[in-house]
């Protein structure tokens, strides 16, 4: 059973993220700020296992679940419809939602590439996946739009950057 105290239950299958310093504080932290963001009836007692691997792991999870054969930054895998959340924590306490996979070289490259904090970018990418475990999608553009703004008062919630501004241009010649 998961520590109650806990939303999320860490697996680390790669070194390189053991170098992000006080990762797993920051996202708990982000985890409990998502879920006091969450309509009234979906606050209940949950855990989550968060899988921090490698490109290669996660291409394989896109492949076997998504039929994709590439690496992406986040995968999400609910384990429950957010209907029946409510009475499975009624009946369990705490509840597993599901898992949610990083893949570290993936998200190290974009967040460079569009010049955000790394772990800034993991916050944004692990809060993203625990909406995903709780339903939200972004499959037409109404629901990205209600996502992506539920994003990013989390965010603010957590004082960090909106994860879908623009970031400014860096000049070629400045130092």
């Amino acid at each position: 059973m998961p520590d109650p105290t806990s939303l999320l239950d860490f697996q680390i299958t790669l070194a390189a993220w053991r170098r992000v310093p006080r990762l797993r504080v920051r996202l708990q932290q982000a985890a409990q700020v998502a879920l006091d963001h969450l309509p009234k009836k979906l606050r209940l007692p949950v855990t989550a296992t968060v899988l921090l691997s490698g490109n290669a792991k996660i291409r394989q999870l896109n492949h076997d679940f998504r039929g994709l054969d590439q690496a992406t930054n986040v995968l999400s895998f609910p384990q429950f419809s957010p209907a029946a959340l409510p009475r499975l924590a009624k009946n369990m306490g705490v509840v597993e939602l599901g898992d949610i996979a990083l893949a570290y070289q993936y998200v190290a490259a974009e967040a460079k590439k569009d010049g955000r904090l790394l772990i800034d970018h993991i916050t944004h990418l692990v809060i993203h996946g625990f909406l995903h475990l709780f339903g939200y999608d972004h499959l037409c553009n109404q629901d990205a739009e209600h996502m992506e703004k539920l994003e990013t008062k989390i965010m603010k919630a957590l004082d960090l950057p909106d994860p879908y501004a623009p970031q400014p241009k860096k000049a070629k010649n400045a130092r």
